[in-house]
This record gives structure tokens, C-alpha cells and sequence, in this order.
């Protein structure tokens, strides 16, 4: 009896090695920029990771936090593949919170106003991002 059952688990552990792998869902975002009805940008949004493996040499997206005396100010920047950008900055806690948590493949969506100031920040760090490549 029990060596039926080792001939089971080996012939099912061979089964599962040797079917075809899947791999997770993944997205790919590409930096887009939305404007408003005068032309200026109002969102950006995109993929560290898709930016980075894009075909052209023109797309970024990310955040930075800056240090100055005692208080700390958040930053977001986006370029698109035709070249067109945007940055806003912020000393709002909450926006510097969520620019805190922006890894090296997130997904970063931001929104900001006529003066440059973000007002928005959403960042998403998932399994489905696009990972940078070399």
C-alpha cells in the first residue's frame, strides 16, 4: 500500500513539473498625460516599468521626497513618448505618505493643478507591473 502511494505522489509531482508554466497577469501602462481643455496637464499616469522598457528613449514617471530643515516635500514628474511632461510638487503629509511608497516598478498615477502643485497621488505596487528591464 505504501509503495502505491509513493508511485502516486511521484507520478503526480512528475505531472507538475513537467506542464506548461503560466505565469501571472501583467500590465503594461505606458506614460500618458491628460489635459484639460486649455492644453495644460491635469494627470499623468504610468508604469515605472513600462517606461523603462519602452521602445522610445523619451518616457519617465516617478517621485522624489526632499528634505529641507524640518519639513519634507514630495515631487512627481512624467514624460511621455513624445515628450511632452509635467512635474508638480507638494508639501501636503499625505502626498509625501503615498510618494514614500513609490518602489522601483510601481505604478504611479498623479494629478495636479494650473500652479504646479500636485493635488493627487496614487501609487499601486502589484505583481501585475511591468518590471524594469536592463
Amino acid at each position: 500500500m505504501k509503495l502505491s502511494t509513493a508511485a502516486a505522489l511521484a507520478a503526480t509531482m512528475w505531472t507538475m513539473l513537467c506542464a506548461p508554466a503560466f505565469a501571472g497577469e501583467r500590465s503594461n501602462v505606458p506614460v500618458t498625460l491628460e489635459t484639460n481643455s486649455s492644453g495644460q496637464v491635469t494627470r499623468a499616469y504610468g508604469m515605472i516599468g513600462s517606461a523603462r522598457n519602452s521602445a522610445d528613449t523619451r518616457q519617465l514617471i516617478g517621485c522624489f521626497i526632499s528634505a529641507s530643515g524640518g519639513s519634507l516635500q514630495a515631487g512627481c514628474e512624467a514624460q511621455n513618448a513624445a515628450g511632452a511632461n509635467t512635474l508638480c510638487f507638494s508639501a501636503n503629509a499625505n502626498i509625501v505618505a503615498a510618494a514614500q511608497s513609490v518602489g522601483p516598478d510601481s505604478y504611479i498615477d498623479f494629478t495636479r493643478d494650473s500652479g504646479g502643485a500636485c493635488t493627487s497621488l496614487y501609487v499601486a505596487n502589484s505583481s501585475v507591473a511591468a518590471v524594469k528591464q536592463p
